[in-house]
């Protein structure tokens, strides 16, 4: 199992973050139109000679912090990266985690364990297919477009060989889906039946801060343990036997607001403030001291 989508905003200098990314590929392409979609005024596309597009990361107008994401097969060496540089300082906003099978038949197996979920948890459970058209590749959903969590099962080796012939001009010289045997599959190096592939894949978009940093620590594997029917779902289709991953949200008051404001601002003086005094407990009580103080002269 791996990620196949990785994006986050990350904890560091703009600058620094596409500088470090750009490690991905050989070379830096505008991408603003696209950052913009993403509301922010700057981007790059890390381009790879071989690869292509390997990364993207975006600046400037949405907050301090740049955002990146990569996706496919670039998703492996990406995530290594950013959870090697910023392993505490960056924070998902998506993740997907996949999984494949090379199996006839795999597609239908899995489907009427998922239909049987989604009716346990009352999911939606939309489903995309052309009837008169086999090759076009079959789709099913769990879950809602809006929702933190979707699963989508799809047969991964017609999707891939709609990109291969998507490579091909038009006319009468053009190869149909239903002549190609196999496919390669990059990433494991095996030629499979478009058939035989079908991918099991859970989208997580964390929306609170405690989640988005907790996702930066876990696992493919581990992802599908952040909701109940994920977890059964993983249990039930792909015999995992994980651990329930709870996340403890709770709504921030406008004075921890205003509290996390202050130590983003003043956190460096505090902490030298921490040093001359010796602990923390000694700055808490300086600054009531201080506070005292200032009040008496408001009287």
């Amino acid at each position: 199992m791996r990620f196949d989508w990785y994006q986050t905003t990350i904890e560091a200098d703009p600058r620094e973050a596409v500088m470090t990314l750009a490690k991905l590929g050989h070379e830096l392409r505008p991408a603003d139109s696209l950052a913009k979609r993403y509301r922010y005024s700057q981007g790059w596309a890390v381009h790879h000679h071989q690869r292509g597009i390997v990364a993207h990361v975006f600046a400037g107008g949405n907050g301090t912090n740049p955002h990146a994401f990569a996706s496919s097969e670039a998703t492996d060496d990406f995530v290594s990266l950013v959870r090697q540089e910023w392993p505490d300082r960056h924070l998902v906003t998506r993740m997907d985690a996949a999984e494949d099978f090379n199996e006839e038949g795999g597609y239908d197996r899995i489907r009427p364990v998922a239909r049987k979920i989604a009716k346990r948890h009352r999911l939606n459970f939309p489903k995309y297919e052309d009837d008169l058209n086999p090759a076009a590749g079959r789709t099913q959903y769990l879950g809602s477009p809006a929702s933190d969590y979707r699963a989508r099962l799809y047969e991964k080796g017609w999707e891939q060989v709609a990109k291969l012939l998507a490579l091909f001009p038009g006319g009468a010289g053009k190869p149909d889906a239903s002549s190609v045997v196999s496919i390669r599959n990059e990433l494991t190096g095996e030629d499979v039946r478009p058939q035989d592939w079908t991918r099991l894949e859970l989208q997580v978009r964390p929306r609170q801060e405690e989640g988005r940093r907790l996702a930066a620590t876990v696992t493919p594997e581990q992802a599908w343990g952040f909701t109940e029917w994920a977890h059964e779902l993983a249990q039930e289709a792909m015999a995992l036997n994980l651990e329930r991953i709870c996340i403890r949200t709770r709504k921030v008051s406008k004075d921890e607001e205003s509290l996390r404001w202050m130590c983003q601002h003043y956190g460096a003086m505090l902490t030298r403030l921490q040093a001359d005094l010796g602990d923390w407990a000694c700055v808490g009580l300086e600054v009531g001291r201080m506070i005292q103080e200032q009040n008496k002269h408001k009287g």
